[in-house]
C-alpha cells in the first residue's frame, strides 16, 4: 500500500459522504461493527481471542479551601483487538471503497461508515500475511475530517512495511467522538452493559456457533485500575425450541393485499429466559446473525413473565439478510401500509413478504408450541370478543386492526377505527345495497313501511365503521359543549353587567369561528347558520390575504388614485381584518361582526358598509362581487340607538327579535352616483342565536343523551 492520503479517483468524497446511510442511532454500533470483523478474521481459530478495551482518564480536582477532592474523568479511547488473520491487500480494498459488497452480496460494508459517523479518528494497526507470505504492519487511519476531505480521501496510510513479528492480529481504536452526548456514553458505560448488550445484539450468532466462542474479554481502565468481565459460552442462553416454518409471499389484487403460494423459509429460535436477565418480552428479526429490528410479543406484556421466565424469539432467513440495508439493523421489508402505498397504482407489483405477516406468523407459531402463550392469547381473544358485542364490531376491521394484548379496550377501539377506514369500498358498496332495499319500500303500505325503514336504518348503522358512528356522536356533543359555553357566557355577562366588568368580544369571537382560521367545515359557525360551514371562509385574516379558488380577491395593482385613497391618512386600508369573510357562491359575500356583550352594537354599523365598499370597489373583476349581507352580533342592543343614528332605514322584527336594514346600495369610489353593489344588514343578539340554535339541536342532543334536554 502506498504511504500518504488515499485518494479517490472518479467521486467527490466530500459530496458522496452525505448520500451514505445515515449514523445508527445505537452509540455501540461502532463496537458491534468491529466485533463483526474480528469474529470473521479468528473465524478459522481454535484459540481465537478479542478484547475490547475502553480507556479513561481521570483527574483529581481540589476544591478553592483545599478540603476535598472531586475525581473527573474523561473518555480517551477504545480499543478492539484481535489474533486474527489481520487486515491484508484485500481488506484494505474494501474499505477503501464505499459500497463494496464483494466480501457477500449481503454484507455492504457497513461498520466503516459506522466508523466515520462516530469518531474523527479510527486507527487500525495490523500484522498479517501479503501474497507472497510475508509478514507485514500496515498502520492507517480512516477519517472524514477536512484535512482528509481535501485531499478527496477519507484514508491515510502511515506505515506498511515488513515487520519481524508473527503475532497476527489487528486493533482498532476509535478517538475523538463527534458528538458530545456519545463521549459521556462512552465515559460512563461499564464493562457488564457492554457485555450484555453485545450477546443481545449478536445472541442468533453466539447460538449458532456456541461450541467455538472465541475469548471476548471487555475492560474499562481508568489509570491503572481495571473492571472487566468476559463472555464465554456459559454466558449464551440454550434455546428451548427452533422451528423452520414457510411464510407466504403477499401480492395485490383491487387494492387490498393477498396471500400468495410462493412461500419463504424462516427459522424461529425461542428461549425461556429469567427475569433477572431478560427484562422485555420481545421478537427480534437477526440479520447476519445480528439484531435488526424489536417487535413485541402480541400476547405478553413487554414485562410480563410466567413461571420467573420472559420470551425471546429470534427470527432468521435468508430472505432478511438480503432486504438489510447499508445502515446494518435497517431493513427493507415493507408493512402493508407502505406496501399498499408504493404500488397503488402499480399494474405488476412485485411479489413480497410483508413485516406484518413475519410477525403475524412468528406469534402464531409461538402460541402453538407454547401453551402457556395460547392461554393468554384465549385471554384477549375473550375480551375483544365481548367489545365486538357490545359495540357492534366489524369482524373484517377486527382481523385487520394489530391488536396487541397489552392494547386496552381504548386502544382495540382506536385501532378499529383505523381499520374501518382502510373498508371504505366495501362499506360503499354495502351501503349502496341497502339504499336500494329502501328504494323498494312500499310506501303504500302504511302498516309496514316505517317497520321496514326501521330495519334498514339498524343495518345501515351496522354497516357504518365505528368511527364514523363515533365522530357523529362527538360531532353532537361539541354542539352540546358549545351551546353550553356560550349559555354560560351569556349567563355571566348578565349576572356582572352592574359591576363594570367585560367580556372581551375574543372570547365569542373564537367558540364560533377562531382567529386566522379558514376550517369553516371545523368551526361553530352553525350557531349562526347552518349553511355557514359549508361555505369557503377565513376569520380575522386581512383582505389584501384572503382568496377565493386559490386567487387573492384583491387587485394585483391599483391606479394611483386608488393606491392614495387606501392608504390615506396614515392608514392602510387593504390590511383591514373583518371578523369573519364567507362566500357562499359567486359574487356573494357575507361579513360577520363580533362584538363584546358589553358593548353597544350602535357605535359600530358602519363598519359592515366599509368592508363591504373595499370588496366592491377594490377586488379584481373576476370575482364580480355584487351583493353582500352583513351581521354585526353583540348583546347591548338598543333598537332606539340604531333608529337614532340616520345610518339608514332600519326595521325592527316583530317576532324574530332582530333589526334589519333592506338593501342599501354601495357606490364606485370615483365614480359619483355609480351603484356597483348592494348590502343587507342584521343586528342581532348573542341569546337570539343561541335560542335558535339550541331549538335546531334539540333533537340530535335528546336522542344522543337519551333523554329530554332541559
Amino acid at each position: 500500500m502506498e504511504i500518504g492520503y488515499q485518494t479517490s479517483k472518479g467521486i467527490l468524497l466530500s459530496e458522496e459522504l452525505k448520500t451514505i446511510p445515515k449514523k445508527s442511532k445505537n452509540p455501540l454500533q461502532p463496537i458491534f461493527e468491529a466485533l463483526m470483523n474480528s469474529f470473521e478474521a479468528i473465524e478459522k481459530l481454535e484459540d481465537g481471542k478479542i478484547i475490547i478495551d475502553f480507556n479513561i482518564k481521570n483527574d483529581l480536582y481540589t476544591d478553592k479551601e483545599g478540603k476535598s477532592q472531586t475525581e473527573k474523568f474523561y473518555f480517551t479511547s477504545i480499543t478492539i483487538s484481535d489474533n486474527g488473520v489481520g487486515f491484508n491487500e484485500r481488506e484494505f480494498e474494501r474499505i477503501f471503497t464505499l459500497r463494496d459488497n464483494t466480501k457477500n452480496v449481503n454484507n455492504k460494508g457497513t461498520g466503516r461508515i459506522q466508523f466515520l459517523h462516530y469518531f474523527e479518528e479510527t486507527h487500525f494497526n495490523s500484522i498479517y500475511k501479503d501474497i507472497t507470505s510475508k509478514y507485514k504492519n500496515c498502520e492507517f487511519i480512516l477519517s472524514k475530517a477536512n484535512s482528509f476531505l481535501v485531499n478527496n480521501a477519507i484514508i491515510l496510510v502511515e506505515k506498511d512495511e515488513e515487520t519481524k513479528s508473527k503475532a497476527l492480529g489487528t486493533t482498532i481504536t476509535f478517538k475523538k467522538p463527534l458528538d458530545d452526548k456519545d463521549y459521556d456514553i462512552y465515559t460512563r458505560i461499564t464493562p457488564q452493559e457492554v457485555k450484555d448488550s453485545c450477546i443481545s445484539y449478536y445472541l442468533q450468532y453466539f447460538c449458532e456457533n456456541v461450541s467455538r466462542i472465541p475469548s471476548i474479554e471487555i475492560k474499562r481502565i481508568v489509570g491503572d485500575v481495571q473492571t472487566k468481565t468476559i463472555i464465554t459460552k456459559n454466558d449464551i442462553p440454550k434455546p428451548t425450541h427452533s422451528e423452520q416454518i414457510d411464510i407466504c409471499y403477499s401480492s395485490l389484487k383491487d387494492n387490498q393485499i393477498i396471500s400468495i403460494s410462493k412461500k419463504e423459509a424462516f427459522t424461529i429460535t425461542i428461549f425461556l429466559i429469567g427475569d433477572n436477565k431478560l427484562l422485555t418480552n420481545n421478537i427480534i428479526l437477526t440479520s447476519k446473525g445480528a439484531e435488526a429490528i424489536k417487535f413485541p410479543i402480541d400476547c405478553l406484556l413487554p414485562s410480563e413473565k410466567i413461571d420467573g421466565n420472559r420470551y425471546l424469539v429470534l427470527v432468521s432467513s435468508n430472505y432478511i439478510d438480503q432486504k438489510d440495508s447499508d445502515t446494518r439493523g435497517e431493513l427493507k421489508i415493507l408493512s402493508s401500509e407502505q406496501y399498499i402505498e408504493q404500488n397503488k397504482d402499480t399494474l405488476a407489483p412485485e411479489e413480497v413478504i410483508l413485516i406484518d405477516t413475519i410477525i403475524k406468523d412468528t406469534n402464531s407459531k409461538l402460541s402453538s408450541l407454547r401453551p402457556e402463550i395460547e392461554n393468554k392469547f384465549k385471554e384477549k381473544q375473550q375480551d375483544i370478543e365481548e367489545l365486538k358485542h357490545l359495540f357492534l364490531l366489524n369482524e373484517y376491521s377486527v382481523q385487520n386492526s394489530d391488536i396487541k394484548y397489552d392494547d386496552s379496550d381504548e386502544t382495540v377501539l382506536r385501532k378499529v377505527y383505523q381499520a374501518d377506514a382502510k373498508i371504505a369500498a366495501k362499506k360503499d358498496a354495502a351501503l349502496k345495497k341497502l339504499l336500494k332495499e329502501a328504494e323498494e319500500i312500499n310506501i303504500k303500505d302504511s302498516k309496514n313501511y316505517q317497520h321496514e325503514i326501521d330495519a334498514i336504518s339498524k343495518k345501515y348503522v351496522q354497516v357504518l365503521p365505528l368511527q364514523n358512528r363515533n365522530e357523529l356522536a362527538q360531532y353532537i356533543a361539541r354542539r352540546r359543549i358549545l351551546l353550553n359555553c356560550i349559555d354560560r357566557i351569556l349567563d355571566k355577562y348578565q349576572k356582572i353587567e352592574n359591576d363594570n366588568s367585560n367580556i372581551k368580544e375574543v372570547v365569542l369571537h373564537n367558540l364560533i369561528f377562531p382567529q386566522y382560521s379558514t376550517d369553516t367545515a371545523n368551526s361553530n359557525l352553525w350557531f349562526i347558520n347552518e349553511e355557514y360551514i359549508y361555505y369557503k371562509g377565513y376569520s380575522d385574516t386581512a383582505l389584501s390575504k384572503i382568496e377565493v379558488n386559490e386567487k387573492k380577491i384583491f387587485k394585483d395593482a391599483f391606479s394611483t388614485e386608488e393606491e392614495n385613497y387606501l392608504i390615506s391618512l396614515g392608514e392602510n386600508r387593504k390590511i383591514k381584518r373583518p371578523d369573519v369573510l364567507l362566500f357562499p357562491s359567486e359574487g356573494k359575500c357575507i361579513i360577520i361582526e363580533f362584538k363584546a356583550p358589553s358593548v353597544n352594537v350602535s357605535y359600530y354599523l358602519s363598519e359592515i358598509p366599509f368592508y363591504a365598499g373595499l370588496i366592491a370597489n377594490y377586488s379584481k373583476n373576476e370575482f364580480k362581487f355584487k351583493s353582500f349581507y352583513g351581521y354585526l352580533v353583540g348583546e347591548s342592543i338598543e333598537p332606539k340607538d340604531i333608529l337614532k343614528t340616520g345610518t339608514g332605514d332600519w326595521v325592527i322584527s316583530e317576532h324574530l327579535d332582530y333589526i334589519y336594514r333592506p338593501l342599501i346600495n354601495i357606490y364606485d369610489d370615483f365614480v359619483t352616483g355609480k351603484v356597483i353593489g348592494t348590502l343587507y344588514t342584521e343586528v342581532i343578539k348573542y341569546s337570539t342565536l343561541f335560542e335558535r340554535a339550541k331549538i335546531r339541536n334539540k333533537i340530535f342532543i335528546e336522542k344522543l343523551e337519551g333523554n329530554k334536554t332541559e
